[in-house]
């Protein structure tokens, strides 16, 4: 029997589609100055993002979600400014932000991957996930973000990077206060917080 074709099914299929045009764009941005230009550093932005535009077409839908104004700012944030992020003209990468950034492009590969058809924005219970990467922090993707810009500043660094991942971070942080609060209402996810101690970075927070 067919699935029927619904108002919310045809929202959450043009929400995933703009998204994914959205992380195109931007890994095209990257892949133009990359051609002009290659840089390690920008081509590793460049396979993240378009990783990240492929999921979000398949995403699955949620079955609780948060709609606070705190969820939605901190959501638009964290996911919107790092696409503002910017290869600094005239830079060369250098060795050490190329292996940092590989490392979080390894770790955001390894989040997608474990994630599946689980990726989402918004805080969000699409099924409750502890394995791959998630065996190590709860919040794998949101730790390579950090790990990722960090390795992208030391590259191109300049005062609009720096002031574009601070803000970035300080929105994941929140992020990850409002997922919580919304999984944990799920008792399968209690027992994983129980088993996996650190949120985003092991021995830190």
């Amino acid at each position: 029997m067919r699935d029927r074709i619904t108002s919310s099914g045809l929202a959450t299929a043009f929400t995933n589609l703009s998204l994914a045009v959205l992380y195109t764009a931007f890994a095209f941005s990257h892949l133009q100055e990359f051609r002009s230009q290659p840089r390690a550093s920008v081509l590793l932005f460049v396979l993240l993002e378009t990783l990240f535009a492929l999921f979000f077409v398949a995403r699955r839908q949620a079955s609780a979600s948060s709609t606070s104004l705190t969820a939605w700012a901190s959501t638009l944030a964290g996911t919107f400014l790092p696409l503002l992020l910017r290869p600094a003209p005239g830079a060369e990468d250098v060795l050490v932000g190329q292996v940092v950034q590989a490392a979080g492009t390894a770790l955001g590969v390894s989040g997608v991957l474990s994630l599946n058809r689980s990726l989402g924005l918004l805080p969000a219970n699409r099924g409750v996930r502890s394995g791959g990467a998630y065996r190590l922090v709860r919040h794998p993707l949101y730790a390579s973000y950090v790990v990722t810009h960090a390795g992208y500043l030391t590259s191109n660094f300049t005062g609009w990077n720096v002031g574009i991942a601070l803000a970035a971070f300080a929105a994941q942080v929140v992020r990850i206060s409002g997922e919580e609060a919304v999984l944990s209402r799920d008792p399968e996810y209690v027992a994983y917080k129980a088993r996996t101690r650190w949120r985003l970075l092991p021995f830190v927070y």
